[in-house]
């Protein structure tokens, strides 16, 4: 018999992986008096292919599990995929826009479709990856994160937890992303260092006495300011708490509030509030009491909130007209070259 030149490991794992799983030699023992030990495996996006970190941590956990199965344990690998939605739908509109096509021109019931057959093409391809990786995961308890009885499990989990008392229902800021249309996890948020513009804007007061000056990044959410903060340790200010200022553009009193907050050395250490567009201004409103005033629809324009000349405008569009108006109305005390931390969804 001739031998081969170098080991070919196929025919040998074909033949016998398929014997240990019909033979369901990765199914946990279901002995009581054995002692339990199991591991959750981190589902693998249905979005592609495994790749040598998946391989890594794979092999390490069935290491793990082989181990504890010969000392006689009640071992589990729990196996799974994840629909990772957003990546997901992203790979698949790809796909589509190389066809020539949208999933608006597919719509909303063909489009779910086309991800559903994604993820049997996807998923399909993962777990035959991971057994030609010889992993001994319990394949009878194979799961996916949308199958009707994990969903299930979530919803009890949550209404059990407002029950007791844990969570609660109320309204906070989210990350939302314009273009696809969806609130994104902070994790899926890259903050992204550019030069951009600091500009100063002189906010009259209502009694006629003068102006404050703010500093913000973005002119155009001042449409929706609710109030001015100060730092209640700057001298400068001590005396304005208290008082209205007209928000320009908008026939709109707010009035000067003081808040640590406040970074007294940050442009001229008055800062504009507006609690539905900022993170910070949301926890500064929830403190002070003030009402958020969204002025953006959720594809990214102004709404109606905002005076009719700005209605429709594009968040971009609606900065250009808010600053040119403020430079002709005498209000626009400084525009300046900065430094800043842009937050930008990293699917799109």
């Amino acid at each position: 018999m001739e031998i081969e030149k170098s080991f070919d490991p196929r025919a040998i794992e074909e033949k016998w992986y398929p014997f240990w799983e019909s033979r369901g030699l990765f199914k946990p023992s279901m002995d009581p008096a054995a002692p339990p030990f199991c591991i959750q495996l981190p589902p693998p996006n249905v979005t592609g292919t495994l790749h040598m970190g998946h391989a890594f941590q794979q092999t390490l956990m069935d290491v793990l599990i082989r181990y504890h199965r010969m000392r006689g344990d009640n071992a589990l690998w729990q196996v799974g995929t994840d629909h990772a939605g957003i990546a997901t739908q992203i790979v698949v509109e790809n796909q589509l826009l190389a066809e020539g096509s949208s999933r608006r021109a597919l719509g909303r019931t063909k489009f779910a479709e086309r991800v559903w057959a994604w993820k049997a093409e996807s998923g399909s391809t993962i777990t035959r990856q991971m057994r030609r990786l010889g992993a001994s995961c319990d394949w009878s308890r194979e799961r996916f994160t949308m199958d009707p009885g994990l969903s299930a499990a979530v919803v009890e989990t949550f209404v059990r937890l407002y029950d007791d008392g844990l969570i609660y229902r109320g309204k906070r800021l989210v990350n939302w992303d314009p273009k696809l249309g969806t609130a994104v996890s902070d994790l899926e948020v890259e903050n992204e260092e550019e030069t951009g513009k600091l500009w100063e804007i002189r906010y009259p007061f209502s009694d006629g006495s003068g102006y404050v000056t703010v500093a913000t990044t973005r002119p155009e959410t001042m449409l929706g300011d609710v109030a001015v903060a100060v730092n209640p340790h700057d001298e400068r200010y001590r005396r304005v708490v208290g008082k209205q200022v007209d928000l320009p553009l908008t026939g709109r009193k707010i009035p000067v509030i003081a808040d640590a907050y406040v970074d007294k050395e940050f442009g001229t250490g008055s800062v504009k509030i507006t609690p539905a567009h900022d993170f910070n201004d949301w926890e500064v409103g929830q403190r002070h009491g003030l009402t958020p005033l969204a002025i953006f629809n959720l594809d990214a324009t102004v709404n109606d909130n905002a005076p009719p000349k700005y209605r429709g405008l594009d968040r971009y569009a609606a900065r250009k007209a808010v600053v040119s108006d403020l430079a002709a109305a005498g209000l626009l005390a400084a525009e300046k070259p900065h430094k800043m931390i842009v937050p930008r969804c990293g699917r799109t």
